[in-house]
Order: C-alpha cells, then structure tokens, then sequence
C-alpha cells in the first residue's frame, strides 16, 4: 500500500474519532450544540435531546471513538504484516460492510434517511483506498 493511501486511511480513522467527540458532545448541554445541529439537520428540523437521547449520544460517542481507535490500530497492524495481511483488510472491509448495513437501513427505517446518505461517504472514504491499493489482491 502506497504512503498516500496509507495517510488517508489513518486520517479518516481520526475523522471517525473526532465526529465520535462530537456525538458525544450530546450527551451533555454545555456541549450538545454540534450534536445537536448535526442531529437537526438530519431531522430536517428541530429534535428534543431528552434523558434518554443524550446517554444514548454518550454511549455512541464513546464507541465510536473506540471504533475510530481500532480502525487505526487494524490499519497498522496489517501494513505491519505487509503482503501477508489480504485476510486482514477483508476482515476490515467486511466490518465496514456490516456497520454500515445496520446503521443505514436502521437510519432509513427510523426517519434519519441523510445520516444513511453520510455513511455512504464515510464507506467510500475506507472501501476506495483499500481496494484502489492493491492489498486485497495479495
């Protein structure tokens, strides 16, 4: 895998850190508005963040950090294995795939249609670079 791809994998995996601080950013006041415009937007208008909601975005924020974390962790650990890791972007790939079958169908299912339309481009950020560099093929 090329320097650039490589670079791009590691700052989408810190995106994914960063937008995980945001969500959970709602789970208080003082530091709800990001969430909170975001979660908006998607709604395409207001949205009350009750009790519920905002341990719901505390819980998702965290995970998503985590989540952010150990795509990092996985990126490196296969670029440390070199030509021997194609099973271990597969398996990458294949957990990109499934978050994002679940959340999106579950966004669509539950009103939030654009969050489905975000997860697409956050899918195309990791599934490009990594089939476009060649370590599947391995």
């Amino acid at each position: 895998m090329s320097k650039s791809y490589k670079n791009w994998l590691d700052a989408m995996s810190g995106v994914v850190v960063l937008f995980g601080f945001i969500m959970a950013g709602g789970a208080l006041p003082a530091t709800e508005w990001p969430a909170r415009l975001l979660l908006e937007w998607q709604n395409q208008g207001p949205l009350a963040i009750d009790r519920a909601a905002r341990v719901t975005l505390g819980v998702l924020g965290g995970v998503m950090c985590g989540w952010g974390v150990t795509l990092y962790a996985a990126f490196q650990a296969a670029h440390m294995i070199g030509n021997r890791g194609a099973h271990i972007w597969r398996l990458i790939l294949a957990s990109l795939i499934f978050w994002f079958v679940v959340d999106s169908s579950l966004s669509v299912a539950t009103g939030f249609a654009l969050n489905a339309l975000m997860n697409v481009g956050f899918l195309l950020a990791f599934v490009v670079p990594i089939s476009l560099s060649g370590v599947l093929r391995r």
